[in-house]
């Protein structure tokens, strides 16, 4: 899978184009960007467990939004690969497909996690835009939730819709448990993902930022080079059967 040349723009939360941030256009495997960390939030704390065969993680992370120079915000798709405020990475960007790398586990999410990820996009992700107050912490924290469930969690399923039948946060080799309100949210989403059927939405648009020394994460980008932000309509989401 090759993606298009893509200029990178910056997503604020209140859902407002900006200029385009550090690079004019990337394209995955030959162009690298570097970025900067400078904080995480909205977000919650969340109980996350996980068992990749060998390791097994079982702690209290913040699971949110995470922001960076120039704007960009970013999902982590890697719990057994850490992130430090000020830390400043280069990364290659990528396929959505092949993030997050391995080693560490779970390694490439491949196509049909993928579909489930941009399927969670296409629903969802203009909540976390419009969210004022505390809805926002538990929007950004249900959502990181989901995007963790989807990437971590064992499935022999071979298709989004197989491994989507194999999904629970509260079961499996991937868990996680929040306050009421967050873990309702994940658990919702998770069981609307589809559509309760296999008409998964589509989200154009999801490039995934990999580095081999830190968590991998995906972000939002905009077809170039002269994208123009029209509402969601921009993101292309159409629907797929499968």
């Amino acid at each position: 899978m090759t993606l298009r040349t893509l200029q990178i723009v910056t997503l604020g939360l209140g859902g407002l184009l900006a200029a385009p941030a550090l690079a004019d256009s990337i394209g995955p495997g030959d162009t690298e960007i570097e970025l900067e960390l400078t904080s995480l939030g909205p977000n919650r704390a969340v109980l996350a467990y996980f068992d990749d065969g060998s390791t097994v993680y079982n702690r209290v992370v913040s699971a949110g939004t995470l922001n960076w120079s120039g704007g960009f915000t970013s999902f982590c798709v890697q719990l057994l690969e850490g992130a430090t405020v000020g830390q400043r990475r280069t990364f290659d960007v990528v396929d959505l497909e092949d993030v997050p790398e391995a080693p560490p586990g779970p390694g490439p999410m491949g196509t049909a996690r993928a579909t489930l990820i941009r399927d969670l996009f296409a629903r969802h992700y203009d909540s976390l835009l419009t969210a004022t107050g505390s809805d926002r912490n538990d929007l950004n924290a249900a959502f990181a939730t989901v995007v963790w469930e989807i990437t971590h969690q064992e499935s022999d399923g071979t298709t989004a819709a197989e491994i989507l039948a194999d999904l629970d946060i509260s079961a499996g080799n991937a868990r996680f448990s929040s306050g009421s309100a967050v873990t309702g949210l994940a658990i919702d989403w998770l069981n609307g993902l589809g559509g309760g059927t296999d008409d998964f939405l589509w989200f154009n648009g999801l490039v995934g930022l990999s580095d081999p020394t830190t968590q991998d994460f995906i972000t939002v980008v905009v077809p170039g080079p002269a994208g123009v932000f029209a509402g969601l309509g921009l993101f292309g989401m159409r629907r797929r059967r499968r």
